[in-house]
């Protein structure tokens, strides 16, 4: 895990035992209920704090191929058929906790 220097600390910087991943969902044209699933398979261990795709305008269901989810908690368990979502894979794009 990477550590902030004394040096590079100021008042904004968050210390403490906050744990955030930033996990990307990759299926071609994703539906809204495959979407669905894999949240919630997320909300088992973490809270979602925001989700974003890589279409103009948001999630298009069957259209998006790529979600990202942000989640304050243990990072989910990446691999394929995320969630028991078949066809969908999960990667933990970035796992932050522990800034000190």
């Amino acid at each position: 895990m990477a550590e902030l220097s004394v040096g590079v600390q100021n008042a904004n910087t968050y210390s403490g035992d906050r744990q955030v991943a930033l996990t990307s969902l990759s299926k071609t044209n994703m539906t809204q209920d495959e979407l669905d699933s894999c949240i919630q398979f997320i909300q088992l261990t973490a809270t979602v704090i925001g989700i974003g795709d890589d279409t103009a305008g948001g999630f298009n269901a069957g259209a998006s191929d790529v979600v990202h989810v942000l989640s304050e908690g243990a990072a989910p368990a990446a691999g394929s058929n995320f969630g028991g979502v078949t066809g969908v894979t999960a990667a933990v794009v970035a796992y932050f906790e522990n800034l000190t």
